[in-house]
């Protein structure tokens, strides 16, 4: 076990942060006012991602204005050439192309495309507040969000990841550059392993949940 380890729990073989256990979370845009702050940045995507989420693209785009439709269509794609996109270099925070690289290995990953510096799936409703495009259309057609939208944004705050040594971890992204963002400064809601379920789901399996909430409740 690394020092970046140190008082991890092993349940089911896998090392878990145990402040999962009492760290309250919750995702709410509206409750906070931050305008989907986590979204500034496009984030990081594997091809096999793009495709999926582009099987859908018609309904997907029917929520971005005008500018952003036009931008993505003319790209030709949602992922942006990062020759184009960065010309200087990648100008992805090291937290974020650290836990990516950490997180899902040497896969070919590209950004998401960027428009006017911004993530260019974000729309803005009527009431003015910010949304991604690919959450709200997998919520409006029924599906589980969780699997259908990019693991960058879906594991947020949560970090999968396994080891050098091959030894699975569940633990709290360490990004300090987005440590100012409300839901971190002003934690509210459920624990993070009851609130972020289907997110633990979605990386780790039910099986694996349900020793989790075995461990929690023999902790009583």
């Amino acid at each position: 076990m690394s020092s970046d380890q140190k008082g991890f729990v092993e349940i089911a073989s896998v090392l878990v942060n145990p402040e999962i256990f009492t760290r309250p979370y919750t995702c709410d845009v509206e409750k906070y006012g931050c305008k989907s702050m986590c979204c500034y940045r496009s984030c990081i995507v594997p091809p096999q991602e793009a495709k999926k989420v582009e099987e859908h693209l018609e309904g997907i785009l029917a929520y971005l204005s005008p500018e952003n439709r036009e931008a993505i269509k003319k790209n030709g794609s949602i992922l942006g050439t990062c020759k184009t996109q960065c010309p200087t270099g990648c100008v992805i925070h090291e937290d974020e192309a650290q836990a990516i690289r950490r997180d899902f290995g040497g896969q070919d990953f590209r950004c998401v495309l960027l428009f006017n510096n911004d993530c260019s799936l974000i729309y803005t409703n009527k009431e003015g507040m910010r949304y991604c495009s690919v959450h709200s259309y997998a919520i409006e057609k029924g599906m589980v969000w969780e699997e259908f939208k990019f693991a960058d944004c879906v594991q947020y705050p949560l970090a999968f990841y396994t080891t050098g040594e091959g030894k699975k971890v569940m633990s709290i992204q360490d990004t300090p550059y987005l440590n100012h963002i409300k839901c971190m400064t002003e934690p509210s809601g459920l624990p993070m392993y009851k609130s972020l379920k289907k997110t633990i789901e979605t990386f780790m399996g039910k099986a694996f949940y349900k020793e989790l909430e075995a461990y929690v409740g023999s902790r009583k």
